[in-house]
């Protein structure tokens, strides 16, 4: 396998799930067809969520070449800002990660040449990444893109090379994306969620020798209270 293919599919694949996070939703040009009007206003209320995510996955694989596994767990926070507020649409957005983590390990190694690629991560470098969420228009409920580019290392015998470990909550295997969708909460605003897709994660990149790995994702969105003051207010 070749290294430098694995990390060229992360980071092609952190630019392309970046570029739809952020950008129009598929629901924007349709606002004159007629889609049911549901009520939305618990939810468009809210002026901003509170994102706290998780991605899982250990995997193995070994056939007459070579062995690969990976470990990993990784989670993010994220605020999210309101951008459209409408009866029958809300979208928040945000371009900006608050705070990540990254454990990994991941192996390749090559039974004819003896080489091995190990991942791992480099928390001195900062993750980056990006969200949108929206309610109401096409989606069934809700419908949550993410995408973050974690910092990492690939090593192997002779040196040590940057790499990213890019991980999303959309499905892109097949030919076009399947994003995150679900049903809205009976009550209450909180939203739970889960999926498990197939992704790219080094050393499994889908290519070559080896397959993509599975990924599970985990997240919750809440609606973040407004902080309260720290000295009350004084009354006139």
């Amino acid at each position: 396998m070749n290294r430098n293919r694995v990390e060229s599919a992360t980071v092609l694949t952190a630019v392309a799930l970046l570029v739809l996070a952020l950008a129009p939703p598929p629901g924007a040009s349709a606002q004159g067809s007629k889609v049911p009007v549901v009520s939305l206003k618990n939810f468009t209320s809210v002026a901003e969520w509170q994102l706290d995510i998780t991605w899982h996955a250990k995997d193995e694989f070994e056939n007459k070449d070579c062995r690969a596994t990976v470990d990993m767990t990784a989670t993010a926070r994220l605020i999210l800002k309101q951008s459209v507020k409408r009866d029958s649409w809300g979208r928040w957005h945000v371009e900006k990660v608050q705070s990540a983590n990254l454990t990994l390990r991941g192996i390749y190694f090559n039974k004819l040449s003896k080489e091995q690629t190990e991942w791992k991560p480099a928390p001195e470098r900062a993750a980056d990444g990006g969200a949108t969420f929206e309610v109401g228009v096409l989606t069934p409920g809700y419908q949550l893109t993410c995408v973050i580019a974690y910092p990492a290392t690939s090593t192997t015998r002779l040196r040590t090379f940057d790499s990213l470990v890019s991980l999303m909550t959309a499905d892109i295997s097949g030919g076009l994306p399947v994003f995150l969708t679900g049903p809205l909460p009976g009550s209450g605003t909180t939203i739970h969620g889960s999926r498990v897709f197939s992704a790219i994660v080094a050393p499994f990149a889908g290519s070559g020798d080896l397959p993509m790995t599975r990924v599970g994702v985990q997240f919750v969105l809440q609606e973040l209270a407004p902080l309260t003051p720290l000295v009350p207010t004084k009354k006139k």
